[in-house]
């Protein structure tokens, strides 16, 4: 009797055991098909394809040490100031209007740097997936451009950049977008290893002591001014340094 005894209490114990470890697991994130972040898709925007051609086009006719990578607040960037800031480096950019985590996963899979091995990409990307996905859902979409990157470029560094604060709508009033992107970085952050993947968020420099965005720093509620351009530059200039450098 007293072996059964034991025998139960320990069966007991295991079986809270287990249920504690199913409590503390991590539930699975399936996105809705429609808006999958994590599966690769062609921009739907009439420039996507004329873009990627030429991003294409790019990786096969020079050597890329230093890559841009993302959506229209990548692609919009002054090329004044673009040059003035990174001319130094073998430098592209391959942002993209519109792009979401999907689009990006597409243009990778199919051509853009191919072959190449650059030292740096720097990577912003995710605002446009706010509209259409939960929080996780961004962070994941994220993550996979992250480890999609790492699979094809292991020696390339990842400099990955927090998405940008911006102005909300009808639907998402400016408040509760701030907080959404603040959650979002909050666990992409996660992924900086302190060696080839670094994160940055430099959002706070646009925002005033009440945690309201600047004037003069985004054009039309999201993407920015040359003032927004040169904070960007600045702020990732030393680690951006670094990276490169070593």
């Amino acid at each position: 009797m007293l072996c059964l005894i034991v025998a139960m209490a320990g069966f007991g114990q295991l079986e809270i055991v287990r249920a504690e470890d199913t409590k503390a697991a991590k539930p699975a994130i399936v996105p809705n098909p429609a808006h999958d972040p994590t599966k690769p898709v062609p921009g739907g925007v009439r420039w996507f394809g004329r873009n990627h051609a030429k991003y294409v086009q790019q990786t096969q006719s020079m050597k890329i040490d230093l890559c841009f990578l993302g959506d229209s607040i990548t692609a919009m960037w002054p090329g004044n100031l673009f040059g003035k800031y990174f001319g130094k480096y073998k430098v592209v950019n391959f942002g993209v209007g519109g792009d979401r985590t999907e689009n990006v996963l597409w243009r990778l899979e199919n051509g853009e740097l191919k072959g190449q091995s650059p030292k740096v990409v720097v990577l912003m990307i995710g605002t446009n997936n706010l509209g259409f996905n939960t929080v996780e859902e961004v962070a994941l979409g994220v993550e996979t451009v992250v480890k999609n990157l790492q699979g094809k470029f292991p020696k390339t560094k990842i400099l990955l950049l927090g998405i940008l604060p911006k102005l909300g709508n009808a639907q998402e009033p400016t408040e509760k977008m701030l907080v959404k992107i603040a959650k979002v970085n909050a666990i992409t952050a996660k992924l900086d290893d302190g060696k080839m993947i670094r994160y940055l968020d430099f959002g706070s420099k646009f925002l005033d002591k009440d945690g309201k965005i600047q004037d003069g720093i985004l054009a039309d509620g999201v993407h920015l001014t040359g003032k927004g351009y040169d904070i960007w530059a600045a702020s990732i200039n030393e680690l951006l340094t670094e990276m490169m450098e070593k």
